[in-house]
């Protein structure tokens, strides 16, 4: 009995002392419990910024893909004349042997060919249209036959069949805030040209009404991606995904 009357005060301690400690346990459960829920609640904001930034980016590419497809499309219907006019000059050079004067036909495929320059992507448009004059002159003042000058314009017709198969750096003038500024292009068949200037800051040629004018890029983003075009053509990359800036669909 006396051992018993011992254990009594201790067990009473004991039991006077777990309430608070109880008490203290369940107030850092809550806490962390309350901390848990802002961290869910942050990831849970979090998240859905990332969705609305996901679903803003797979709108622009779908806007930029409905873009190239205008623009492939007006280059594919450029590309069913070019083939047209070839056609054209080779049948008549298969009937040159007839004797018929072709000065005529030659002309007009001239004039076909300056029409499909003038309004196609600004790539050295004064060189090809330079070249499209000296063919004419040299048939005017009868240093080439009409023959000849008929396969020269046949062959012109084959390099702008080339220019539009083929990605491509390159350097030309350009017209930009009233000044004319040497330029290196990166080229995208006849469907998209972009340009750096000396200073290494990026632009694309964008069409408005009946002509292009250039167009700098003020955004980092699309910078970035014209930039590593460059980087990609220069290492000799002729193929790949590249996500770049596009003029707007139906700008023209």
């Amino acid at each position: 009995m006396l051992r018993s009357a011992r254990a009594l005060p201790v067990l009473a301690a004991l039991l006077a002392a777990a309430p608070p400690a109880l008490a203290d346990d369940i107030d850092a459960q809550a806490a962390r419990l309350a901390a848990l829920r802002a961290d869910v609640e942050t990831l849970s904001s979090d998240l859905e910024l990332e969705k609305e930034d996901l679903r803003g980016r797979l709108r622009a590419i779908e806007a930029q893909n409905v873009d190239l497809e205008v623009q492939i499309r007006r280059e594919e219907l450029r590309l069913e004349r070019l083939l047209a006019e070839e056609q054209k000059q080779q049948a008549l050079l298969d009937d040159a042997q007839g004797g018929d004067d072709l000065t005529p036909v030659v002309r007009e495929g001239l004039d076909a060919f300056r029409a499909s320059v003038r309004a196609g992507l600004p790539f050295k448009v004064e060189d090809r249209l330079a070249s499209l004059d000296a063919l004419d002159a040299k048939l005017t003042d009868r240093s080439l036959s009409a023959e000849q000058a008929s396969a020269r314009l046949w062959a012109f017709a084959e390099d702008e069949r080339r220019l539009s198969r083929e990605n491509a750096l390159g350097r030309q003038v350009i017209s930009l805030g009233g000044e004319e500024l040497l330029v290196d292009t990166a080229r995208l068949g006849m469907v998209a040209l972009y340009y750096r200037t000396p200073e290494g800051a990026f632009g694309q040629a964008v069409p408005v009404g009946d002509g292009w004018t250039w167009q700098p890029l003020t955004g980092a983003a699309e910078a970035e991606q014209v930039s590593a075009l460059f980087d990609a053509l220069a290492k000799g990359v002729r193929v790949g995904f590249f996500t770049l800036p596009t003029p707007l669909a139906g700008a023209r």
